[in-house]
């Protein structure tokens, strides 16, 4: 960002008389919204940061740090005193008051767009640091940066700053709002891309690992043979014999690899169990190789909303940003999606509808597209008694979108899972339920 750009931003913010909220809707991203709902954000990630329009752009998640609550609380409400930016550098400063019930607090944000020094500080009238986006010790620079301690101006830049004159702030600002999104949009799509087309290639390769069944069923057959030859030679087999030589019922010769055991009194026993679990995998080969054709499915509907996406907060649906400092989550056996500090589970085939139809509890939130197949979704309440009606739309658009790839517009029943019945397998009867209609564009 070019420094006369920063100061006719300066000068765009001097026109607002006061700020009605400022918060942090990304992990460096600070958003200040003025009258009549128009709002600025300032990304201050190192070697990328920028100012942008952010009019209806919502947070990523909530931000609850000691930076978070001191932004609220000393600049939610505040009268602009003035925007300007400090010396002859890239630090743009946005002076406050707040009036209090004896006199007003004044507080100052400051913004610096100063490369590895990048940061935001929030100031009290004498200059001590009252918190920052990134603290720093004396250990990293000589510029301390810690709450309580009075903050050192940077070095002066020397050199010649690039002329220029920008004429709409405005318009500029709404410019870089748009090649921002489609920047992110771009980043977004590629990065989950990679993490889905990843999934689809492992699941890929697990089909096609996958035994034949007539395979199975002749090494079955083989095996059990095996173990009635060892039985019927068993007299003949030394402790340490490796091979036995011998011929098949039909007169054929044939070698067989004998195992080591404890017991070989129980080798014929060894190759039965074999034998069995070959013909059990044979007989379960369809479920096996169902199970990866509908998660390959699943994954590759998800691939297709992607790519048709146009918002980060469709991406955000789909592939929630990772909770930091989280406890170790349990085993699911489906696909797990959150909503705040709600859990969204979800089945990818019928076994894991199963699965999540019978870990659900009494109190859960159960969803199902109307009248058509789709995923079973459970909102668990974690023992909350009511589940807010924003979780429960998400969740709805959740089910749509991980059931199908098609446009148009879906009807989502949902109810408390204590009214949901399971009749065979996934198929379910449910009374008691609400409907919520979900376009899908």
């Amino acid at each position: 960002m070019k420094y006369y750009e920063l100061k006719a931003v300066a000068e765009y913010l001097g026109r607002f008389r006061q700020i009605r909220s400022a918060e942090r809707i990304g992990d460096n991203v600070i958003r200040l919204e003025f009258a009549k709902g128009a709002a600025v954000a300032f990304d201050l990630s190192r070697g990328r940061s920028e100012v942008f329009k952010a009019d209806g752009l919502k947070p990523q998640r909530s931000y609850h740090a000691p930076f978070d609550t001191m932004l609220k609380k000393r600049f939610c409400g505040a009268k602009i005193l003035k925007a300007h930016l400090v010396g002859n550098d890239k630090i743009l400063r946005i002076d406050v008051a707040l009036e209090g019930a004896y006199k007003a607090q004044k507080s100052s944000l400051q913004l610096e767009f100063t490369g590895r020094h990048t940061n935001a500080i929030l100031l009290d009238e004498k200059g001590v640091v009252l918190e920052a986006l990134r603290h720093v010790d004396s250990d990293a620079s000589f510029r301390v940066v810690q709450p309580g301690i009075e903050l050192k101006p940077l070095k002066p830049f020397e050199g010649e700053r690039q002329s220029g004159e920008a004429e709409d702030v405005e318009k500029y600002l709404v410019e870089r709002a748009e090649a921002r999104k489609n920047r992110r949009l771009e980043e977004l799509k590629r990065r989950h891309a990679g993490a889905l087309k990843k999934r689809i290639e492992r699941l890929e390769r697990e089909l096609a690992k996958l035994p034949r069944k007539e395979e199975l069923a002749e090494r079955a057959e083989r095996l059990s043979v095996y173990g009635a030859i060892v039985l019927a030679h068993l007299h003949e087999i030394k402790p340490y014999d490796r091979q036995l030589e011998s011929v098949d019922f039909e007169g054929n010769p044939v070698t067989i690899e004998l195992p080591v055991l404890p017991n070989p009194g129980r080798m014929g026993e060894h190759f039965y169990a074999l034998a069995k679990r070959a013909a059990n995998k044979a007989e379960r080969l369809h479920i096996e190789e169902q199970n990866l054709r509908s998660r390959i499915a699943f994954y590759s509907t998800m691939q297709k909303n992607l790519e048709a996406a146009s918002s980060e907060e469709e991406i955000a649906l789909l592939f929630p940003p990772k909770q930091r400092h989280r406890k170790k989550e349990a085993k699911y056996q489906c696909e797990l999606f959150l909503a705040g500090d709600y859990r969204i589970l979800v089945g990818r085939n019928e076994r894991e509808n199963i699965w999540v139809l019978k870990h659900a509890k009494a109190g859960d939130m159960w969803l199902h597209l109307k009248d058509r197949p789709s995923s079973h979704c459970i909102i668990q309440a974690g023992g909350r008694r009511q589940i807010p009606r924003d979780v429960i739309e998400k969740a709805a658009r959740i089910c749509v979108e991980t059931s199908t790839s098609q446009p148009g517009d879906y009807l989502v029943d949902f109810t408390y899972r204590r009214n949901v019945k399971i009749e065979r397998g996934a198929h379910v009867t449910y009374t008691n339920y609400d409907t919520i209609k979900i376009s899908k564009a």
